[in-house]
């Protein structure tokens, strides 16, 4: 297994980063604020005993998604194109690696630097909230966890992806940082853009047509969103009807899930078929 001796590597010189760390402990010490602030909150987290894990699931969900894409933007920009443009990789590939094996482990090893600041900072979460209640629901927040887990994976993957189509580690950090900021901040324009070319006027989110909704939520972390709904039954997504009863298959809560795996197979595929014939 060629590529596990790259990832293996790659997690050993990736977790060197100060920037990472910095950015591992700003979560942590973020997570950690949030549940207590989800805690105290009547509001929030209701009643002593009402407190779930649920709740605080869908309360970390949006700030887990920021800090998942930056993180990655930050962790995987130049996975690839930093190493060609110093010259490293032709060092990399005169060892029994393919390029295929570098990709792969670039991938899991950058995913697995992400997953740990993730998996760190919900458990320091879940601590806060049973140290100030008795009772908390582990099973839904360990498939949470998980699910966070497989959205910093098809990042890391998309991110990758980018980096595996050009030498220059300038270059690919401004692609990076050109995607998040389309998918991420501007992506609610696409849909209501389209709409306006279509029907001449601007329409809200209650009568957009299901391919609206569908593009609305292609992203990463609407699919992530999604998602929830598909793992966890009593995710808002379930109360509002939202992704369930009669609606086509790709607004289907389960269809988050298979937009996420798609996330993380194909541009990283569609990068490697880049990389397999670049000039090094």
């Amino acid at each position: 297994m060629s590529w596990a001796v790259v990832a293996r590597k790659d997690f050993q010189d990736a977790r060197l980063s100060k920037t990472l760390w910095a950015l591992s402990a700003l979560f942590v010490l973020f997570a950690a604020g949030m549940a207590y602030i989800y805690a105290e909150l009547p509001a929030l987290g209701g009643e002593a005993g009402e407190l779930s894990a649920l709740g605080l699931m869908f309360f970390l969900a949006a700030p887990a998604t920021l800090f998942v894409s930056i993180t990655a933007v930050v962790v995987a920009a130049k996975s690839l194109a930093g190493e060609r443009e110093s010259g490293s990789m032709k060092l990399l590939l005169s060892y029994p690696h393919t390029r295929r094996d570098v990709v792969l482990g670039k991938v899991a090893g950058r995913a697995a630097v992400l997953a740990l600041p993730i998996i760190v900072g919900f458990a320091v979460a879940a601590i806060v909230v049973l140290a100030k209640y008795a009772t908390f629901t582990p099973v839904d927040y360990v498939v949470f966890v998980l699910l966070t887990v497989l959205y910093a994976f098809a990042y890391i993957s998309l991110v990758v992806g980018l980096s595996a189509t050009t030498g220059s580690g300038a270059r690919a950090t401004a692609m990076a940082i050109g995607l998040f900021v389309v998918l991420e901040l501007l992506w609610d324009v696409v849909p209501l853009g389209a709409l306006y070319l279509l029907e001449g006027r601007l329409v809200p989110i209650q009568e957009y047509p299901n391919w609206a909704l569908f593009l609305s939520g292609l992203t990463p972390s609407a699919a992530y969103t999604t998602a929830m709904g598909a793992v966890l039954p009593e995710s808002p997504n379930a109360v509002l009807g939202i992704g369930s009863g009669d609606v086509p298959f790709y607004l289907a809560d389960w269809f988050g899930l298979v937009l996420l795996v798609a996330w993380a197979v194909v541009p990283v595929s569609l990068g490697y078929l880049r990389f397999r014939g670049a000039d090094l």
